[in-house]
């Protein structure tokens, strides 16, 4: 999934457009985002459900990688 968004973000063959280190690095945030929210949750004692453990880190990656295809999109239309 990585490595699709990654590719998939930008032109693939140019690699003057690729795009790959901000489709790796939006992955990266939405993934260090969702470790913080976990250990800060478990840092104030707060009981961690089965739905904030398997669910919500797949939601957040998911409108995380929307967010980034959205962002991408609208800037390449704006060069244009």
């Amino acid at each position: 999934m990585f490595i699709y968004i990654s590719i998939a973000i930008g032109t693939f063959p140019s690699l003057l457009h690729s795009r790959f280190l901000v489709g790796f690095s939006g992955i990266l945030v939405v993934i260090c985002s969702v470790l913080i929210a976990i250990g800060l949750t478990s840092a104030f004692g707060y009981p961690l459900s089965m739905i904030s453990v398997e669910v919500v880190p797949f939601l957040i990656l998911a409108i995380g990688v929307d967010n980034m295809f959205i962002i991408s999109m609208t800037e390449r239309k704006a060069k244009q």
